[in-house]
């Protein structure tokens, strides 16, 4: 009861209200498809993209697909131009093959490939945050490449050795702002709902076909360069803990991020969203380290992290210092 008690605390007369904001920049990379097959399902993949990036107001950058292309240096460009300061996200999601040789991955392209090394390199001067998608075979050395502060990374396979076609990709993008995999009912379908969703559509197509997974997804928003699989969380809780209890674990981002926010989330202003951010992580930390805690300790904690949550919601939200400023 204590429990509702400290939720009600936040949630409870917690305003729905509208803000409009520029909301970010998505660049979407199409890799070479080979066989006819493959190129229907990352176009049909890519379009999801498309609508998806239409509905969050994101401006979009395609690349590749189309023999000749240098989707290489088109991606390289586009990075090169986005090291200024902004407050406005990156997203880069890559449709396509991967490969990995025992060293290397690589995303396969038009034209030359792109490493992960590579991507790590254009990548690090960019400060701005960053959620990187790659539904391709082969893509978790783009977790450990890519990983840091303030980033999200989606990777379709949880080892470089995992080569075979991947399904993810699709049932990702299709999950990213579907209402079906708003798993808390917040109004917003987040990165982490979207990915439990897709990692547990693919595991099904595997299991009802009778076949061997050849696919586990993984997600790392902590910047610990270790991904975890959607196994460890039941809906957007985590189900299993690191083994060290002062170790942060992954989905805290990815759990407050939507590529289509809600009006409640649109109404909080940068700065509510971060105290926001660092509460939620202080609460997951606190939830690993209950079964080290009493009882009562616990939830003593939980409920004072849960009022200066709300006291972080009810505070003028970014529509009323819009309105504030037209007056």
């Amino acid at each position: 009861m204590r429990f509702f008690t400290c939720l009600w605390l936040v949630l409870g007369g917690v305003p729905i209200l509208n803000a409009a904001e520029d909301r970010g920049e998505l660049l979407l990379v199409i890799g070479a498809a080979g066989e006819s097959s493959y190129a229907e399902v990352f176009q049909a993949t890519a379009d999801a993209w498309i609508e998806a990036a239409a509905a969050a107001d994101l401006s979009l950058t395609t690349v590749g697909s189309a023999a000749g292309e240098n989707s290489r240096d088109e991606m390289q460009t586009w990075i090169a131009s986005r090291l200024e300061p902004d407050d406005r996200p990156i997203w880069i999601v890559f449709v396509g093959h991967g490969s990995f040789d025992g060293s290397t991955a690589r995303m396969n392209l038009p034209g030359p490939d792109v490493s992960a090394t590579e991507m790590s390199t254009w990548l690090s001067p960019v400060q701005r945050s960053l959620v990187f998608v790659h539904s391709g075979a082969a893509s978790a050395p783009f977790v450990d490449a890519l990983s840091g502060p303030n980033r999200i990374i989606v990777a379709a396979t949880e080892s470089g050795n995992e080569v075979n076609f991947a399904r993810f990709g699709r049932h990702f993008a299709d999950a990213i702002t579907s209402p079906d995999a708003d798993i808390d009912q917040d109004g917003q379908t987040s990165v982490l709902e979207a990915f439990v969703t897709a990692s547990q559509e693919v595991q099904a197509f595997y299991a009802e076909s009778g076949r061997l997974a050849t696919e586990h997804a993984i997600i790392d928003d902590n910047g610990d360069r270790r991904g975890t699989p959607y196994d460890f969380f039941n809906g957007t809780r985590l189900a299993k803990t690191p083994t060290d209890p002062t170790a942060v674990p992954d989905g805290t981002r990815a759990r407050l991020l939507s590529l289509v926010p809600s009006a409640a989330e649109l109404a909080l202003t940068p700065d509510q969203r971060a105290r926001r951010d660092a509460l939620e992580t202080k609460v997951t930390r606190l939830r690993a380290q209950k079964t080290i805690l009493t009882e009562d300790d616990y939830y003593a904690r939980l409920e004072a992290l849960f009022r200066q949550l709300a006291a972080v919601y009810r505070e003028p939200s970014a529509e009323s210092d819009d309105r504030a400023q037209t007056k």
